[in-house]
């Protein structure tokens, strides 16, 4: 009996120090995560201060696409942006190598991303062409000029073999590739049926 008792005790002894070890366990595991929710033990007063920080309504979301695209913006032109239709972007830029994704990802408008390079002829062409086509639409239509050469590895990420090439975006989605130089009344007339026949 007194050895059955003696093993009894035993089981209990070790359940004891298992269960002990356990709520270690446990402790160790939940500690950080209730530190984080407690806030490490700050006064209200703190958690409350911290919190004003990230929720104040004065101060505005950050939005690192508004900062890239501000090389678009024209600084020269006095335009009211309160007027309805007053672009608030340049009608023909040159690309400065910011990320091509908020470039062609515009919406609102129509968007030419037209590769050239500063030695070819038919580019300084088709420049002027589009030049004239974007201050005609108005702000319906905004250019970009990729020079090829500074930016190779772009061209060749939209496979560019011949220059000028003019790449047509509506609302983000890329709608038709134009090799060659055109006149402004062609580049008129093709983009008004493209964009017809799209919607």
């Amino acid at each position: 009996m007194t050895h059955n008792r003696l093993h009894k005790q035993r089981l209990w002894v070790d359940n004891r120090r298992m269960l002990k070890a356990l709520r270690h366990i446990l402790l160790l595991l939940c500690t950080p995560s209730l530190m984080l929710m407690t806030g490490c033990g700050d006064s209200d007063a703190e958690r409350a201060e911290r919190a004003a920080q990230f929720t104040t309504s004065t101060k505005p979301a950050p939005n690192p696409q508004r900062a890239s695209l501000e090389s678009l913006v024209r600084k020269d032109l006095n335009i009211p942006t309160g007027l309805p239709g007053a672009p608030k972007y340049e009608l023909y830029s040159d690309y400065t190598g910011d990320d091509i994704r908020q470039v062609t990802g515009v919406s609102g408008r129509s968007l030419m991303l037209v590769f050239t390079a500063p030695w070819c002829p038919h580019s300084s062409a088709m420049r002027q062409a589009l030049q004239e086509l974007a201050e005609e639409k108005k702000g319906s239509l905004q250019v970009v000029d990729v020079n090829a050469d500074a930016f190779p590895v772009l061209a060749e990420e939209f496979g560019i073999t011949k220059v000028p090439t003019t790449i047509l975006y509506t609302e983000g989605v890329k709608l038709r590739t134009i090799e060659g130089a055109k006149s402004t009344e062609a580049m008129r007339n093709y983009i008004d049926n493209v964009l017809t026949n799209s919607n």
